[in-house]
């Protein structure tokens, strides 16, 4: 429906365009508009949609450095909290160098946005009100303290 409703939207604004053709320059500006406003109401409408119909909330309960593997152990539980089950859904957990001062401007903004390591994990047949606990292991993983975890996740 989002992206009909995108669809639509910018179909309208060109057809109102097409009324402006003695007007070139406000023509081009308004269809430079609708270009930007499309896109910004797919990324935010998909967002609005996700965080509000499909709504869940993900914690990690728990990080462990495994010496004897030398693994990275994230523990964390998934809680269904939308009106409807969901059939599957995929938890990304993403590791991110914590930034050092050494570190110049653009490697600060390089770590700060690209994960260090990055692993997924899919879990099928999460019923409304359920938590399970899950875990994802990073294996050879020698990064020292400065480190930060972030979990998103995507269920449907």
């Amino acid at each position: 429906m989002l992206i009909l409703f995108v669809f639509f939207l910018f179909t309208c604004v060109l057809l109102l365009c097409v009324f402006l053709r003695h007007r070139p320059v406000i023509g081009l500006f308004i269809i430079a508009i609708d270009i930007i406003a499309c896109f910004l109401i797919y990324i935010y409408g998909y967002k609005f949609i996700d965080s509000s119909v499909r709504s869940r909330k993900t914690t990690i309960t728990e990080q462990k450095i495994l010496k004897a593997s030398n693994a990275l152990a994230v523990d964390f539980s998934i809680t269904n909290t939308s009106k409807r089950d969901f059939k599957e859904c995929k938890i990304t957990a993403k590791i991110f160098k914590d930034k050092l001062p050494e570190d110049s401007f653009l490697t600060e903004y390089k770590n700060k946005f690209l994960p260090y390591r990055k692993r997924s994990r899919e879990i099928k047949e999460l019923k409304k009100e359920q938590t399970q606990n899950q875990r994802i292991s990073f294996e050879n993983f020698t990064y020292e303290n400065n480190y930060t975890i972030r979990l998103s996740s995507e269920c449907f």
